[in-house]
């Protein structure tokens, strides 16, 4: 997510991205450059001869880990895998703010520091495709919006996914482990800042569009081979308000919902690792 989706600014770490203003989803604010962090390491304690399993995160603000009060979404994960498999775990984060599923298509064509990342990568997890689907938003808040509005960035959305795979693809020829990528709870605002800035009616509109999107997103992952992490059922399941796992702008997933998350990409996780 752009701002929102937040699906911040990447680094290192996993792979994994809701995309991240106004009330808009992660694409909210113009994109930001990837600041240079450094990558994480988990399991140091492991011996020195131990398995070191590469985890490389892409995508949008969620993946980046905005306003969730944690380290970030991959090296969360990265924490997690460690803590299972006992062994090193090296998370490289390339989410950042505002991203859209072109701008990890760019990175894995032409950037250096990213095509290497992912080419040594045991694990890749994306979460992208949320800011794609920002001027939707707006146009539903100012004119309106209904489905011929939004399945054709929808569709472009999922096209786009379906290059950025196969391009992961490309580079990890040596590396059989299935990318893993997230859908979203929602693509835009969710919870008491949804309904506050919109009523039910804005919340009612933004799952249908989210339901497209990830519809979308898991064709893609699915006829790439992958797969697809859903996590609709971990934040709004049974009819549930995602606010308590969502950060304060709504729009990005807390500590809470990152656990959340990184619960469902364990599970999705081959047991080979």
């Amino acid at each position: 997510m752009r701002a929102r989706w937040g699906l911040v600014a990447a680094g290192v770490a996993v792979v994994l991205l809701a995309g991240c203003g106004g009330t808009a989803a992660p694409a909210a604010r113009p994109p930001t450059a990837k600041p240079a962090r450094p990558s994480a390491s988990y399991g140091a304690t492991a011996t020195p001869t131990a398995r070191v399993i590469r985890v490389v995160g892409l995508g949008d603000s969620v993946m980046a880990g905005t306003h969730c009060g944690c380290a970030g979404l991959a090296e969360e994960y990265g924490k997690a895998l460690q803590a299972r498999t006992g062994g090193r775990v090296q998370v490289t984060n390339l989410g950042a703010n505002g991203l859209v599923t072109s701008d990890v298509l760019s990175d894995l064509q032409h950037d250096r520091s990213t095509r290497s990342a992912v080419s040594q990568a045991d694990l890749v997890v994306v979460t992208i495709g949320a800011n794609d689907l920002v001027p939707q938003l707006d146009e539903w808040q100012t004119v309106g919006c209904d489905r011929s509005c939004y399945s054709g960035p929808a569709t472009e959305m999922g096209r786009n996914l379906q290059r950025v795979l196969a391009a992961i693809a490309a580079l990890r020829t040596t590396h059989p482990e299935p990318v893993l990528v997230t859908d979203y709870w929602n693509v835009f605002t969710d919870g008491d800042v949804a309904r506050r800035a919109g009523g039910q009616a804005q919340v009612d509109w933004t799952r249908e569009v989210t339901t497209l999107a990830n519809q979308q997103i898991c064709s893609a992952a699915r006829s790439a081979g992958d797969t697809c992490v859903d996590l609709v059922a971990a934040f709004t399941g049974g009819g549930a308000d995602p606010t308590p796992l969502l950060a304060a702008d709504g729009d990005h997933p807390n500590a809470a919902g990152v656990r959340a998350i990184v619960a469902e990409l364990l599970a999705a996780t081959p047991g080979t690792l």
